[in-house]
């Protein structure tokens, strides 16, 4: 899946960067949230203790990037962050997950002045573990997931759909943003659990999206 999707990504930037008008190049940062919900026909009262573990889970993810931009498409490489609080038998717990990402967004601008444009976007993130800890409120480490670093069971994948825009603050450089919906995938110890609990006779749904806000800053470096 990783080769298939960087395949992906470098064939499309080169197809796309060549029949382009204008490229650009950046940096950015963003934000967001992740809610999680789950549907299941567990019997009483394990449905409510299940339901109440995932459903209140506070999902953040931070992330900071490098972009290429070759006016249709825009290919990002950076690092995620996704933070997790959740409570559990008077405890509250924090989980700290790290990730090397690689994003492609096909997008299609509109200029509405000489200086401003927007464009729909639609597009993948597929964010490669890489390490992470969990810990109680009072500090105690409880899992140290470094160790799992040549594992790909934490590996994320989401789609996202959203909108942008750009605001040109000179001749080649602008500022850029972004909102975006995703919708991410099951990892591989969530299908785990799936599959654990329909040995036992049940059925278990996760569902995991939210929102994402991106800032970014641009500098278009060739144009025809």
């Amino acid at each position: 899946m990783k080769r298939l999707l960087l395949a992906i990504t470098c064939f499309s930037v080169l197809v796309f960067g060549i029949n382009a008008i204008e490229l650009s190049a950046g940096i950015g940062a963003d934000v967001g949230f992740i809610f999680t919900s789950t549907k299941t026909n567990i019997p009483q009262p394990y449905k409510s203790q299940l339901n109440s573990t995932l459903d209140n889970v506070k999902l953040t993810r931070w992330g900071i990037s490098s972009f290429f931009d070759a006016q249709y498409i825009e290919a990002n490489l950076g690092g995620k962050f996704f933070i997790s609080k959740y409570s559990e038998n008077g405890y509250i717990y924090e989980e700290t997950t790290n990730f090397f990402n690689l994003g492609l967004k096909l997008k299609y601008p509109f200029k509405i002045t000489e200086k401003i444009s927007v464009f729909p976007l639609a597009g993948f993130d597929y964010s490669i573990f890489t390490s992470g800890k969990a810990k109680d409120n009072t500090g105690n480490i409880l899992i140290d997931r470094d160790d799992l670093l040549p594992s790909n069971r934490l590996d994320r994948f989401s789609i996202n759909l959203g909108i942008g825009g750009d605001f040109y603050v000179g001749q080649k450089l602008y500022i850029r943003g972004e909102f975006n919906y995703m919708f991410l995938l099951n990892t591989e110890t969530q299908k785990d659990a799936i599959a654990k609990i329909e040995s036992l006779g049940y059925d278990l749904s996760i569902f995991q999206n939210g929102p994402v806000f991106r800032l970014a800053i641009g500098y278009r470096f060739f144009n025809k």
